[in-house]
């Protein structure tokens, strides 16, 4: 039977599910490694997710605006050169990018244990230009802030 760590006893044998004060503040060791994992991919993939975002923007801008409207162009002929067509071959890639990106949401919520209208926040931040960047930044704090927060419950075996 283990003691209660507040009362000196050893705070690895408290298991996450008997934390009554707050249980997603305990991580086991595997679970804290992965969320500090996800969260550092995370942060490559909002970067990624908002350039490639703001790429497309400008490509857009320039097709539909510039192109389309003050030169009378047609936007479908816009940056195509001979067969390649960098207008598709830019939203393919932010595609590709965000989908991603959206797993590595996934695996950063659940490992995290944040709700579903993190999640939300964290999916539509990929669609807004710039808002990947802020929310970025916002995230990685607070995952920063919890990770080292935590109570890492290892194995008595690991120690």
């Amino acid at each position: 039977m283990s003691q209660d760590p507040q009362n000196g006893g050893d705070p690895l044998d408290r298991r996450p599910e008997f934390n009554e004060e707050d249980p997603n503040a305990v991580f086991t060791l595997n679970r804290w490694q992965s969320a500090r994992n996800a969260l550092r991919f995370y942060r490559i993939m909002a970067i990624i997710t908002g350039v490639m975002l703001l790429i497309l923007t400008v490509e857009m801008i320039f097709k539909y605006l510039i192109w389309g409207l003050m030169m009378g162009g047609d936007p479908s002929e816009a940056l195509t050169f001979g067969s390649f067509n960098a207008a598709a071959a830019v939203a393919i890639a932010h595609g590709w990018c965000y989908v991603a990106y959206l797993i590595v949401c996934f695996w950063l919520n659940s490992q995290m244990k944040w709700g579903l209208k993190n999640l939300i926040i964290l999916a539509l931040a990929g669609v807004v230009p710039v808002m990947s960047f802020i929310v970025e930044a916002k995230i990685h704090r607070r995952g920063e802030k919890e990770l080292d927060d935590a109570v890492v419950v290892a194995p008595k075996s690991a120690l």
